[in-house]
């Protein structure tokens, strides 16, 4: 892994909770030490991936990390059943952000035909 160590990656307690809450069933509990277990887990994948992810992309003399690598360092770590997911949350990411900037065009449009109008009131 890279220089850093598990301990010094704090997941958001709260971003954990949520996770797992939204993951079980409304009735099931989870104690205190199984969320700080879940966040360790996760912090030891995120540095696997990363690391796999920016071997990958040295190899290919790139020093940033696209997405590209992140799905080989899936393959990589043989978590392919991970793959189609992760796809699919890259792709509706995609378009919520392709969404919110139409919206704000369309805003800025709006601002700028009304401040036409005012001026042309005047």
């Amino acid at each position: 892994m890279a220089d850093s160590k598990v301990e010094d990656l704090r997941l958001p307690a709260a971003v954990i909770a949520r996770i797992v809450k939204d993951a079980l069933p409304p009735n099931a509990a989870v104690s205190k030490e199984a969320k700080t277990a879940l966040a360790r887990a996760a912090a030891v994948f995120i540095l696997n991936v990363t690391t796999a992810a920016n071997e990958y992309a040295d190899g290919n003399k790139r020093k940033t990390i696209a997405a590209t690598d992140i799905y080989h360092a899936i393959k990589v770590l043989d978590c392919e059943q991970l793959e189609k997911p992760l796809h699919e949350a890259v792709e509706a990411w995609k378009a919520d952000k392709s969404a919110k900037a139409d919206e704000a065009k369309k805003r800025r449009a709006e601002k700028k035909a009304n401040d036409v109008r005012d001026i042309e009131d005047m």
